[in-house]
């Protein structure tokens, strides 16, 4: 396991970065734009499923260029709580296998890995300012 984490560790983190931005950016492309199966179209203008739209693409596009990773992680971690809250405990209860909300936790805890660790070092931040802002 040593060999994996000295030789590909950092490549493996910058994989991991990219991916939870990329499909969270698609979350936020889909409330917004009503593509791929969102039910009823794109969300209202200023409702709550529009906010967080907004929100989910803003995060994605930070995590997938790694600028302000650690800061989009935080918001993250805090959006995730809540949707699982508003959208999952409300409608059927705190378990996730019943109320659908295992991607809000896995999201959830993907942001507390980014929160932890960073942009890492394939970061647009990293490659023109040389270091992480937050």
């Amino acid at each position: 396991m040593a060999y994996f984490e000295t030789k590909y560790g950092d490549y493996l983190y910058v994989v991991f970065r990219i991916g939870v931005g990329a499909l969270f950016l698609m979350l936020g492309v889909q409330k917004l734009f009503g593509l791929w199966g969102m039910p009823g179209g794109p969300a209202a203008f200023g409702t709550l499923i529009w906010y967080a739209g907004v929100f989910e693409l803003m995060i994605g596009l930070s995590m997938l260029t790694g600028v302000l990773v650690r800061l989009a992680s935080a918001f993250g971690v805090i959006m995730m709580i809540v949707a699982y809250y508003l959208g999952h405990v409300k409608v059927g209860g705190w378990n996730p296998l019943v109320n659908f909300g295992m991607p809000a936790l896995l999201f959830m805890l993907a942001f507390l890995v980014t929160l932890a660790y960073g942009a890492g070092k394939a970061s647009l931040e990293q490659a023109v300012f040389k270091k992480e802002f937050f």
